[in-house]
């Protein structure tokens, strides 16, 4: 991968990559993507995306719903159009489940295509690609592959392996942005909902012991062993109530009352642990964001990771539309500005000969701070702008506990003053 025309000229290996993934360990986190990679390679990306979409809607809809397909039990065999879209689909996915398999080693920018004969570039190697085999979604892709091949080939439509080929729809989480998000939760909040499970559980079996001790006698058919009176103990403790077992002793609907309302405290539980586990992963991965952006400046770089960890935590995302003035003349130093990507003009009067301006990278607003003055300038963007905004009292919060840090943003200051 080289740089060209200030976007990067990819290999086939690495654009595949970018269309399956949107992704690549070689980008910068601080620009935008089509500021990275050519338009092309980018309509690449949204076509295949478009298309993988499509056929899963369609896959699944000609299963569930036996869109051309013949019903279960029929001998009939699929229309011409309908076998032709399964093999078409079965292309299509045999070939992306191949295509990942070759790119899995673009998850990591260490591993360089001339070392493929060297054996610990092999060795790494392999090793993504067996990760990306063994993985859920790798699972999910050959089940679907090997759902279809057995509809093609046996013609049979009506058993369970052909139904298998609506797992397709677990690969939305690789094309809708934030589904990840909810996997992602459920895994990091899995040992607490674990025990809420089991919780549960002993509680569906004791309540259930209970019910039947009691209401065998009255109700031998309906009551008549525990696992069957499990049951009734599943369906009041998620307060579903069906009605077809119910208690008619005193006792029997007190302990069911008990298991009503023991249910509805044990089902809220989860509901409030997802929603803080939502909101302290979107707070990490905003926090991860701001890390890659900020160690990825030239003014952080080489700064050590506790201090980079500190302005991580205190910096806000703020994105201002083109032409918007970002501060005005004389009005109060309250916070200093990073550039994460776009591009600001800073105007003067009298109006120099050659605009100044601000890019990717750069910052503005420091010496109001260091000085304790109102702004000398308006600063308007010339694009639509994404910056770092550093608030003033954590920017002495900062200067007190990272000197050096101030050091080289007072360096940046005395240079352009002289």
């Amino acid at each position: 991968m080289t740089q060209s025309s200030g976007l990067l000229t990819l290999s086939i290996k690495q654009a595949l990559y970018y269309c399956l993934h949107r992704q690549l360990a070689r980008l910068s986190p601080v620009l935008s993507h089509d500021r990275q990679i050519s338009k092309q390679v980018i309509l690449a990306r949204g076509a295949i995306v478009w298309f993988m979409c499509t056929a899963i809607v369609l896959l699944v809809l000609m299963r569930i719903v036996d869109w051309g397909l013949p019903a279960p039990g029929s001998t009939d065999i699929p229309s011409p159009l309908a076998h032709f879209g399964l093999i078409l689909f079965l292309i299509f996915f045999v070939f992306e489940y191949v295509v990942r398999i070759w790119t899995a080693t673009e998850a990591h920018p260490d591993i360089q295509e001339d070392e493929a004969g060297e054996l610990e570039a092999d060795i790494a190697s392999n090793h993504y690609r067996f990760g990306y085999i063994f993985s859920f979604m790798g699972a999910v892709d050959l089940l679907v592959i090997a759902s279809l091949t057995y509809a093609l080939v046996s013609g049979d439509y009506s058993t369970w392996p052909s139904f298998v080929m609506v797992l397709a729809l677990f690969k939305f989480s690789r094309l809708i942005p934030g589904l990840d998000l909810v996997g992602t939760v459920i895994k990091n909040e899995s040992q607490t909902l674990s025990a809420l499970v089991l919780t549960l559980g002993i509680l569906v079996i004791v309540l259930s012991t209970a019910l039947y001790l009691i209401e065998n006698a009255a109700q031998p058919e309906m009551f008549k062993s525990v696992a069957n009176s499990m049951w009734w103990g599943i369906v009041t403790m998620t307060t579903t109530g069906y009605g077809d077992m119910a208690p008619v002793t005193w006792i029997g609907r007190v302990i069911g009352a008990c298991a009503m309302l023991v249910g509805i405290a044990m089902l809220a539980m989860p509901a409030g642990i997802l929603s803080n586990g939502f909101a302290e992963e979107i707070k990490r991965r905003e926090q991860l964001r701001a890390w890659q952006i900020i160690s990825n400046l030239e003014l952080f770089s080489g700064l050590e990771s506790g201090c980079i960890a500190d302005i991580a935590n205190c910096l806000k995302t703020q994105i201002i539309p083109a032409r918007s003035a970002v501060v005005k003349k004389n009005a109060e130093a309250d916070s200093m500005f990073f550039i994460v990507d776009g591009e600001v003009e800073v105007e003067i009067k009298p109006r120099p000969p050659r605009p100044i301006r601000l890019r990717t990278g750069e910052i503005f607003g420091e010496a109001g701070l260091l000085d304790n003055k109102r702004r000398n300038a308006t600063i308007r963007t010339v694009r639509t702008t994404r910056f770092l905004v550093l608030e003033l009292r954590d920017f002495h919060a900062i200067a007190n506990e990272h000197p050096e840090l101030m050091d080289r943003i007072k360096a940046i200051d005395e240079k352009r003053k002289t």
